[in-house]
Protein backbone atom coordinates (compact mmCIF):
# COMPACT_ATOMS: atom_id res chain seq x y z
CA UNK A 1 0.00 0.00 0.00
CA UNK A 2 2.97 2.90 0.68
CA UNK A 3 4.18 2.11 -2.53
CA UNK A 4 1.18 3.65 -4.19
CA UNK A 5 1.02 6.62 -1.76
CA UNK A 6 5.21 6.88 -2.85
CA UNK A 7 4.15 6.46 -6.74
CA UNK A 8 1.14 9.09 -6.05
CA UNK A 9 3.30 11.36 -4.59
CA UNK A 10 6.08 11.18 -7.09
CA UNK A 11 3.73 11.63 -9.81
CA UNK A 12 2.18 14.43 -8.13
CA UNK A 13 5.74 16.14 -7.96
CA UNK A 14 6.31 15.30 -11.13
CA UNK A 15 3.03 16.85 -12.65
CA UNK A 16 3.58 19.79 -10.76
CA UNK A 17 6.92 20.27 -12.51
CA UNK A 18 5.15 20.09 -16.08
CA UNK A 19 2.00 22.28 -15.30
CA UNK A 20 4.72 24.94 -13.78
CA UNK A 21 6.81 24.53 -17.07
CA UNK A 22 3.55 25.34 -19.40
CA UNK A 23 2.52 27.87 -17.18
CA UNK A 24 5.89 29.84 -16.67
CA UNK A 25 5.83 29.79 -20.74
CA UNK A 26 2.88 31.79 -20.45
CA UNK A 27 3.72 34.87 -18.03
CA UNK A 28 6.33 37.79 -18.70
CA UNK A 29 9.32 38.07 -15.89
CA UNK A 30 9.97 41.89 -15.75
CA UNK A 31 13.48 42.95 -16.79
CA UNK A 32 13.76 45.67 -13.32
CA UNK A 33 12.82 44.12 -10.18
CA UNK A 34 10.43 46.90 -7.87
CA UNK A 35 7.11 46.47 -5.90
CA UNK A 36 5.01 47.32 -9.23
CA UNK A 37 6.59 44.40 -11.06
CA UNK A 38 6.59 42.29 -8.24
CA UNK A 39 3.13 42.57 -7.97
CA UNK A 40 2.30 42.25 -11.58
CA UNK A 41 3.82 39.10 -11.50
CA UNK A 42 1.90 37.71 -8.26
CA UNK A 43 -0.73 38.13 -9.93
CA UNK A 44 0.09 36.21 -13.55
CA UNK A 45 0.72 33.34 -11.03
CA UNK A 46 -2.27 33.15 -8.74
CA UNK A 47 -4.97 33.74 -12.16
CA UNK A 48 -2.53 31.49 -14.24
CA UNK A 49 -4.21 28.08 -14.29
CA UNK A 50 -1.15 26.08 -15.16
CA UNK A 51 1.31 27.62 -12.39
CA UNK A 52 -1.51 27.53 -9.51
CA UNK A 53 -2.55 23.77 -10.06
CA UNK A 54 1.64 22.97 -10.04
CA UNK A 55 1.54 24.91 -7.10
CA UNK A 56 -1.27 22.75 -5.65
CA UNK A 57 -0.08 19.42 -7.30
CA UNK A 58 3.09 20.45 -5.21
CA UNK A 59 1.20 20.52 -1.88
CA UNK A 60 0.13 17.71 -2.43
CA UNK A 61 2.78 15.92 -3.19
CA UNK A 62 4.70 17.49 -0.32
CA UNK A 63 1.79 16.25 2.03
CA UNK A 64 1.79 13.01 0.69
CA UNK A 65 5.77 12.58 1.24
CA UNK A 66 5.23 13.80 5.13
CA UNK A 67 3.43 10.44 5.50
CA UNK A 68 5.07 8.47 3.58
CA UNK A 69 8.32 9.52 5.74
CA UNK A 70 5.89 8.83 8.88
CA UNK A 71 5.54 5.47 7.77
CA UNK A 72 8.72 4.17 6.16
CA UNK A 73 12.72 5.01 6.71
CA UNK A 74 14.00 7.50 4.40
CA UNK A 75 16.55 5.39 2.71
CA UNK A 76 13.55 2.92 1.25
CA UNK A 77 11.44 5.52 0.33
CA UNK A 78 13.59 8.48 -1.35
CA UNK A 79 15.32 6.38 -4.32
CA UNK A 80 11.80 6.29 -5.80
CA UNK A 81 11.86 9.94 -6.23
CA UNK A 82 14.24 9.21 -9.20
CA UNK A 83 11.13 7.56 -11.20
CA UNK A 84 10.07 11.48 -11.52
CA UNK A 85 12.95 11.65 -14.36
CA UNK A 86 11.54 8.97 -15.66
CA UNK A 87 7.76 10.36 -16.09
CA UNK A 88 9.18 13.92 -16.14
CA UNK A 89 11.45 12.75 -19.66
CA UNK A 90 8.71 10.91 -21.35
CA UNK A 91 6.12 13.71 -20.75
CA UNK A 92 8.64 16.00 -21.91
CA UNK A 93 8.78 14.29 -25.09
CA UNK A 94 5.37 13.45 -25.10
CA UNK A 95 3.82 17.35 -24.50
CA UNK A 96 6.77 19.55 -24.96
CA UNK A 97 8.27 17.76 -27.92
CA UNK A 98 11.79 17.64 -25.90
CA UNK A 99 14.50 15.60 -27.37
CA UNK A 100 14.41 11.74 -26.55
CA UNK A 101 17.37 10.47 -27.09
CA UNK A 102 19.17 6.86 -27.01
CA UNK A 103 21.55 8.13 -23.84
CA UNK A 104 18.52 9.50 -22.24
CA UNK A 105 16.26 5.79 -22.90
CA UNK A 106 19.72 4.28 -21.74
CA UNK A 107 19.45 6.50 -18.27
CA UNK A 108 15.54 5.92 -18.06
CA UNK A 109 16.09 2.22 -17.50
CA UNK A 110 18.80 2.45 -15.39
CA UNK A 111 16.90 4.26 -12.81
CA UNK A 112 13.80 2.02 -13.23
CA UNK A 113 16.31 -0.82 -12.73
CA UNK A 114 17.85 0.58 -9.32
CA UNK A 115 14.07 1.92 -7.92
CA UNK A 116 13.55 -1.74 -8.71
CA UNK A 117 16.83 -3.56 -6.76
CA UNK A 118 16.57 -0.72 -3.94
CA UNK A 119 12.38 -1.87 -3.39
CA UNK A 120 12.94 -5.46 -3.36
CA UNK A 121 15.85 -4.47 -0.81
Amino acid sequence: MLIFVIIFSVFFSSSSQLLLKKGAAQISIPNQIDFANITKLIGEITFNFYLFSGILFQVVALLSWVYVLKKVDVSFAYPFISLGFVFVMLMGYLIFNESLTLMKVIGTLVIILGVFIMGKA
